[in-house]
């Protein structure tokens, strides 16, 4: 750990004095010392740092993988682990090394990444199994005890993606891979350490950018991690309790990084209260929650983080609470105290405190800084002070705070730039162990002691440019030499004479093995349940018989091919749609922050077809009045847009309200309000904040919160003067398409897993904003709240075939049913066939439980309801069949898997130069039919619904489209579909996502060839315009203006 210096302070040498004077131990005796009977030695390694063999035998990618490839020059020397020690090929040697120093126990970690390659229990990697078998097998067989960690800092990137530690779903997931290691190696390891520093990944990984995943958002992340880290460990330690201790009789443990915080000023009540502070948000923050007597965090961070957030904007504390249950869950989860421990610092607190920190950040939570003394250094590297004084008060600490449990020092060391006469690193061990023995003179139960490191290793931000090994390697060797410094030699003598002697000079240049006893070699049986292998899947093609296509096609009642002019019902509204990235541009203007799209176009711009971005798009922040000027020449009702979360929220908390964001949407929903025209907002349309994205976006659970605040913001700033509000614009496409598949941002493809964690926290988002604005701004704003759903409507191939219409029922409910069930339904949850496919499938896969989350009954009652009419998107419909040929075609798993079917359109369904969308206005009867029968004929807002060309002005397909649908939703209407509102997609070309500018589905065309992006009305325009003039479906209107002019009225 580096703890920067602070650039100023007044430096008393007679403080430092003081602070050295009034601690018992600095290391400065000279008559040995003998360790207590019973005690053990061990060294300490983790599998990042030493394994490599990065991507070897079917292991997968981890945060450090990711980081050390797509950013070297991160890491100080610009290294990686992708070798490191390449202790995966050279295990024996490690072994040797560790008979050599006669350690009684070795530290080191697995990796999740070899273990289970998808992060998840569906697939125990053998290779990785039998690597670990190997080394566990070769400590035992000489007698040396194996202590694993199984999580120092390597988790893999898939989780990370879906927000690693700030996820509480992270909670199961790391059951699951405990539970993987307890069943496979707790027959022969009998201690398990949790997780290693937590503090160091939480605080330097995800509220800093000096360990991965270096999301660096402070003062939020770092507390996300801590709880669900806290939670993750007392599960396992119960799960080990209740389920393996009997038959496997280990411990579970955990282990803590601890900096020692003194007062710079021992005599000043500010400095002490400081340095305590300090000392409880760096490690009381993991130790009280399961040491103390009264559990939950230290009543300093409860009290102080509290307070900072009430002050900054938050609607609550930052810092994520405990229940008393969850207390109660945490308390005494581990059967002794693991501590790592490097150095101490200094810790004051006075009037230029105030802006010295990031805000919020947790330092700023302190409120104090810290610093460490230049004459603590000895050595040519800076990166471990010598302050054993301050382990001893630290041990102290322990005993006296926490009821002295047993205490095993899982990691002290020191840093060096190489070379083999360590005469520093021998200094430091032995002032460390001579204050450890200070401690355990006044009665600190101090069990154990573990070297930091047997050998060199990856040294995280700090690559192989810092050395911590009791031996060197050579790294410019392909062999990775080890070789013994003089420390090595110090230590075995210290292990073998169970004494500190500070004179013992080492004589022997040439590490050698002391007799000892063999254990009799113990190699287990794996369980070969525990390997579970992948089956290959293989693509199958389909034929379609014509008779089939025929039949689908003249069964439906309605293909747009009526001609005589219909009238729309009285009072029927039309409008017209666009979504805030698509259009807006401006996107890092007058304070607007990243979202995932900016991310994605940036990052990686040929993702998109024509390798295009929203950057300048239509220039809407600036073209607003034209905009507005086009829905006068339109005579719509209404218009539909969504806000920019980045840009009226650049935190993507409500510590920070963007004047200019405010601004823009005012003068826009005035303009609209001066004509007449009627705002209908959709709060989110895809375009997340990135900086929520790597806290996992819609697959965490925190974002039900999160989005309840931005809505709170807007409810707050528009809702005297917007009266229809729409929560999600098509969360199938958000979730289905971004996070199972890579053909939306974020495109993170976890697929069966991912889009349905989405998919639970977009319905409990929604929930959560209708309830808040019906019991808080309803009766005074007088609005409504909904949703709008994407509704493909699949048909059966073969409607006498039972197989193809139950397959077409189930992808109508896992496609828009998985939405609309919840809401609209009288049972509420999600559609029987989805939990029933998912819960089969998931255990045949070997999943611990279903992939789908499961909703509570209140959870049910809570979501049953939440919608004041049913938004719905159309645009066209596809065949569905299930036979034989569905096995092993789709992935596996995944949200198609689950549904077990094939699905298709036909080349005979579409027109025009775009194939993007097909021609099927009876899918949009039938889908309307639906809703009408099966969730009680609901008030029905066409949303969304348009064809794609490729350009021009003259679009008679678009024409064909628009009337083929309009025809189809009316004889919906006249069979009792209540359906009140059309809106035409969309009033211009846009940013069509991942097609970029090539598809255009506007009413108006836009040139992006000029700066002025000029928009010209299409044909489809004025026969729109007429539509909504005359309230009549005229299929022989021809428009013979050319020139688009405002009517009267608008």
């Amino acid at each position: 750990m580096n703890i920067p210096t602070c650039p100023y302070f007044i430096f008393s040498l007679s403080a430092v004095l003081l602070v050295l004077a009034e601690s018992k131990s600095a290391g400065s005796r000279h008559e040995p010392r003998k360790f207590p009977d019973g005690f053990q030695f061990g060294t300490a390694t983790a599998s990042y740092q030493i394994e490599g063999a990065w991507g070897e035998d079917g292991k997968s990618e981890n945060i450090w993988d990711h980081l050390t490839h797509t950013d070297p020059c991160a890491i100080k020397d610009c290294s990686n682990g992708d070798i490191a020690d390449d202790s995966y090929h050279l295990y024996r040697r490690d072994v040797e090394m560790m008979r050599e120093l006669g350690i009684d126990y070795y530290r080191f970690s697995l990796s999740w990444t070899r273990l289970m390659p998808t992060s998840f229990p569906d697939h125990i990697n053998p290779a990785g199994v039998k690597f670990y078998n190997n080394y566990i097998n070769e400590m035992l067989k000489y007698n040396i005890t194996p202590m694993i960690t199984l999580y120092h800092w390597d988790l893999p990137q898939k989780l990370q993606e879906m927000g690693g530690w700030t996820n509480p779903n992270i909670v199961d997931w790391f059951a699951d891979y405990a539970r993987t290691a307890f069943e496979l190696f707790g027959d022969r390891v009998k201690f398990w350490i949790t997780f290693n520093e937590p503090h160091v990944f939480c605080f330097y990984g995800y509220g800093d950018v000096t360990m991965a995943p270096r999301l660096n958002i402070k003062g939020i992340a770092e507390y996300l991690c801590s709880k669900n880290m806290l939670m993750s460990h007392a599960k396992t330690w119960h799960m080990y309790d209740e389920e393996y201790r009997s038959k496997q009789s280990g411990t579970v443990s955990i282990t803590l990084s601890s900096t020692w915080f003194e007062p710079e000023d021992g005599n000043n009540p500010e400095h002490i209260q400081a340095a305590e502070d300090a000392n409880q948000f760096d490690w009381g923050q993991y130790a009280h929650p399961i040491f103390s007597e009264k559990g939950g965090y230290p009543q300093e961070m409860v009290d102080n983080v509290a307070a900072k957030s009430s002050a900054q904007g938050y609607s609550k504390s930052r810092l994520p609470e405990f229940t008393e249950e969850e207390k109660a869950y945490v308390r005494g989860t581990s059967d002794y105290f693991g501590l790592n421990h490097y150095s101490s610092a200094l810790t004051y607190r006075n009037e230029t405190v105030h802006g010295y920190h990031d805000t919020p950040s947790l330092w700023d939570d302190i409120n104090a800084i810290r610093y460490k003394s230049e004459d603590w250094k000895i050595g040519a590297s800076d990166f471990t002070k010598y302050t054993p004084w301050g382990f001893y008060k630290l041990l102290t600490k322990i005993r006296k705070d926490y009821n002295n449990p047993p205490v095993y020092i899982t990691e002290n060391g020191f840093s060096t730039l190489g070379g083999l006469e360590d005469e520093d690193r021998v200094k430091y061990y032995r002032g460390y162990l001579d204050a450890m023995l200070d401690a355990i003179d006044e009665g600190s139960d101090v069990r154990a002691y573990t070297a930091w490191s047997i050998m060199d290793n990856f040294e995280w931000m700090r690559g192989y440019s810092e050395r911590f090994g009791l031996y060197e390697v050579d790294y410019t060797d392909p062999a990775r030499t080890r070789i013994p410094r003089k420390s090595a030699f110090v230590y075995k003598e210290i292990i073998r004479s169970r004494t500190l002697d500070p004179h013992y000079e080492p004589t022997a240049t040439v590490m050698t093995i002391d007799e000892g006893p063999l254990a009799a070699q113990y190699i287990s049986n794996v369980p070969m349940e525990y390997l579970h292998r992948r089956f290959e899947n293989s693509k199958m093609w389909k034929g379609v018989l014509l008779s089939a296509v025929l039949l689908v096609l003249s069964e439906n009642k309605s293909a747009g091919s009526r001609q005589e002019p219909r009238k729309f019902p009285d009072g029927f509204l039309f409008g017209t749609a666009t979504a805030s990235y698509q259009i807006e541009g401006a996107w890092d203007k007058d304070g607007k922050s990243e979202n995932i799209w900016d991310h994605l176009t940036h990052s990686d711009p040929c993702a998109i077809k024509d390798c295009s971005n929203g950057d300048i798009a239509n220039d809407s922040y600036h073209l607003y009045r034209r905009d507005v000027e086009m829905m006068r020449e339109l005579g719509i009702d209404y218009y539909r847009f969504s806000l920019s979360w980045t840009r009226l929220m650049p935190t993507s908390f409500p510590d920070h309200i963007n004047p200019a964001g405010v601004e823009f949407y005012n003068n826009y929903i005035n303009e609209m309000l001066k004509y007449n025209i009627t705002p209908m907002i959709t709060l989110y349309h895809w375009d997340l904040p990135q900086k929520l994205q790597e806290m996992g976006g819609w697959t965490n659970p925190n974002i039900v919160d999160w989005f309840t605040d931005y809505t709170r913001t807007a409810f707050e700033l528009f809702g005297d003067r917007v009266k229809f509000w729409i929560t999600f614009n098509e969360p199938h496409a958000s979730c289905r398409l971004g996070y199972g598949d890579v053909t939306m941002a974020p495109r993170l493809n976890i697929k069966g897993v991912a889009e349905y964690l989405c998919s639970k926290n977009i319905l409990m988002s929604h929930a959560k904003a209708w309830h808040m604005y019906d019991e808080e701004y309803r009766s005074k704003q007088r609005g409504t709240v909904s949703i709008t759903f994407s509704s493909t409507w699949y048909e059966p191939e073969d409607e006498n075939n039972q197989e193809h219409i139950q397959a077409a029922e189930d992808a109508n409910q896992f496609d828009w049913g998985q939405y609309a069930h919840p809401i609209f339904s009288e049972n509420g949850g999600y559609p029987q066939e989805m939990v029933e496919n998912i819960a089969a499938k998931s255990v045949m896969q070997g999943y611990s439980r279903s992939r789908l989350p499961a909703f509570t009954e209140e959870e049910k009652a809570y979501i049953r309801g939440t919608s004041d009419y049913f938004g719905l998107n159309h645009y066209y419909s596809k065949l569905t069949y299930r036979n034989e040929t569905v096995h092993g075609y789709h992935d596996t798993p995944s949200f198609s898997d689950d549904i077990n079917a094939i699905t298709y359109t036909l080349e005979d369904w579409e027109f025009g130069a775009s194939g993007k969308v097909k021609y099927t206005p009876w899918g949009f009867y039938k889908i309307l039919t639906k809703i009408r029968k099966d969730y009680n004929n609901p008030p029905v807002y066409i949303t969304e619904n348009g064809f794609a060309t490729l350009g021009g002005l003259e679009d008679e397909d678009r024409v064909k489209y628009y009337r083929g649908y309009l025809d189809a939703m009316l004889d919906a209407i006249d069979e009792g579909s209540d359906v009140r509102g059309y809106t035409a997609w969309s009033i211009m070309d846009n940013f069509e996502w991942m097609y970029g500018y090539t598809e255009r589905y506007g009413l108006y065309e836009v040139d992006y060839t000029d700066p002025a992006r000029t928009r010209t009305p299409r044909k489809s325009a004025f026969v729109y315009k007429e539509i909504i003039r005359s309230r009549t479906l005229d299929p022989h209107y021809e428009p013979t203006a050319t020139v688009m002019t405002i009517d009267e009225g608008h």
